[in-house]
């Protein structure tokens, strides 16, 4: 009996009007089979049916409820696990299923049953409509004189129905804190928080963990808090039904985004929803969202998104080399993709790269990417002093080179001339802190620092603790000594008589010319001991 619920199906279509034969792989937007060849080297993309389960019955329904023609076409069914040795037996019977019709009886899939029941749900449904419509005629007659009341619209989530005593308690998440960050707007408008610390307690014990937050609509009507935590990396095989391809997960990787619109299937309710995917930046959580809920706006800034352009977005597709000019005047050649957390176009981290001619300097690799000085300060061709940083300080308040327009953190390429890794690159521009080795320090010499971008300041600075942690820069034992000597004046005993600043990792001296300065010392310095 177990093993019979394991046995799945595939459903195979032959187009009615044209007689090509294929394998059934979802549904499409309009409601039409999703088809891929009758191949076996397919397989991966075959929609597969659970023979006890619900998965069947809502895909015909969903096809009768969609698809315009849906006379166009035949189904057969045959066993998944034998569709390889089948698929060509099948191919030929069906090239001419009148005359082979007693062979396909045994895989003939009988729709009639779905159509008519769909058909009466349709007729119920617009019977039901026409009653309400008739009756909100006879309420306008009799109330004419009443004033119309509006209709009611998008709506958030209800503060009200939201137990903060119990929050605070279980996850450490306080209201006041949530709206200072302005985490709480975006939460009750169906979003998630920034990356927040919270403290849930598991079994009486309390542990700190860094997590986006946001809200679900429970059955009961009350509001409950969803923690999505950082995740080291997902496991891209399957999410929902869908088998990710090499291609899937070369995108996901790359951007973030698929980059198609596939079919998802509810777990619990068997429905498929043509949806895109796409994974959280900041969690690596893989997330989804229903194609139809894209939302295209005809232009972004000055830039009109053309039909075919919006066609291609609502398909999950990238449109490259967009130019875009925004209101203030300035121009940017970018990427757009539909991404899920923005439910709709993105601008693609790391494609975007500014055509105006003051920021013509400092592009790489397609990304938005100055050389930066120690304190985050831009670098052209001439270098950026302070004083005309302090000067052009309001200019740059209203001219912000950091963050697009919409405030996201655009992304460097490096610090210092340290170039950053793919991982640190999407790291920065998640807010998160990058830390960075080698990079040359006060005398020169190469040290570790954290980079991260400021949100108060709105720009990237550099940090001699991890600001994540609070704690003194000190990446290994070896390099505490080079910091403490080298940039805040100390000395220790096995170096103290040294004429040359340390190197990373020097904790004596490092050859026989550096050991007879330190035993025969003709000027001792002075100084702290570490």
């Amino acid at each position: 009996m177990e093993q019979k619920k394991k046995e799945k199906d595939v459903l195979i279509v032959r187009d009615e009007k044209t007689g090509e034969i294929s394998v059934v792989a979802g549904l499409n937007a309009d409601g039409s089979p999703k088809r891929t060849a009758a191949k076996a080297e397919n397989a991966k993309e075959f929609l597969q049916f659970d023979k006890h389960g619900d998965v069947l019955d809502n895909f015909f329904k969903n096809f009768f409820r969609q698809c315009k023609e849906p006379g166009r076409f035949g189904f057969y069914r045959v066993a998944a696990d034998q569709a390889d040795k089948l698929l060509d037996v099948m191919k030929e019977l069906l090239k001419n299923p009148i005359i082979n019709k007693d062979l396909l009886a045994a895989h003939f899939v009988d729709t009639s049953d779905y159509e008519k029941e769909v058909a009466k749900e349709q007729a119920a449904k617009q019977e039901t409509k026409q009653e309400q419509e008739d009756g909100q005629a006879e309420q306008q007659q009799e109330s004419a004189q009443e004033p119309k009341q509006e209709k009611r619209g998008y709506q958030p989530i209800d503060e009200s129905k939201i137990n903060w005593q119990e929050l605070e308690e279980k996850w450490g998440v306080k209201r006041d804190e949530l709206e200072k960050s302005g985490d709480l707007t975006k939460m009750l408008n169906y979003g998630k928080s920034d990356l927040i610390r919270v403290s849930p307690t598991f079994g009486g014990q309390s542990f700190e963990l860094d997590a986006r937050l946001s809200f679900r609509k429970n059955e009961d009507g009350s509001v409950g808090l969803v923690p999505h935590f950082i995740r080291k990396e997902q496991k891209l095989d399957e999410y929902k039904g869908h088998q990710f391809s090499t291609e899937d997960k070369k995108n996901l990787k790359e951007t973030g985004n698929m980059g198609r619109v596939v079919d998802l299937v509810d777990k619990e309710t068997g429905e498929i929803t043509p949806s895109i995917i796409s994974i959280d930046r900041k969690t690596n959580e893989i997330t989804d969202l229903a194609a139809s809920k894209i939302r295209v706006s005809e232009k972004i800034g000055q830039t009109e998104i053309t039909p075919q352009e919006q066609a291609m977005l609502k398909a999950g597709l990238p449109v490259k080399d967009k130019q875009i000019v925004f209101n203030d005047g300035r121009k940017f050649v970018t990427t757009l993709q539909a991404n899920v957390e923005k439910r709709g176009p993105e601008f693609v981290p790391g494609t975007t790269r500014s055509v105006n001619k003051e920021q013509a300097q400092g592009q790489e690799n397609g990304g938005h990417q100055e050389t930066l000085d120690g304190k985050g300060q831009r670098k052209g061709n001439g270098q950026t002093t302070e004083s005309e940083s302090n000067a052009g300080e309001k200019k740059d308040q209203r001219r912000n080179t950091w963050t697009d327009e919409n405030g996201n953190i655009k992304p460097i390429g490096k610090w210092k001339g340290v170039p950053f890794t793919e991982q640190q690159k999407t790291d920065y521009v998640a807010g998160s802190t990058v830390k960075l080795e080698n990079i040359p320090d006060e005398k020169g010499n190469k040290a570790t620092l954290y980079i991260r971008f400021n949100r108060e300041k709105g720009r990237p600075y550099h940090y001699d603790k991890n600001p994540d942690t609070a704690q003194k820069v000190a990446p290994s034992n070896e390099s505490r000594t080079q910091v403490a000597v080298n940039n805040e004046g100390k000395t220790n005993e096995a170096t103290k008589n040294l004429k040359e600043p340390l190197k990373q990792g020097q904790t004596a001296p490092k050859d026989a010319t550096q050991k007879q300065q330190q035993e025969n010392p003709q000027k001792r310095n002075k100084g702290m001991k570490v």
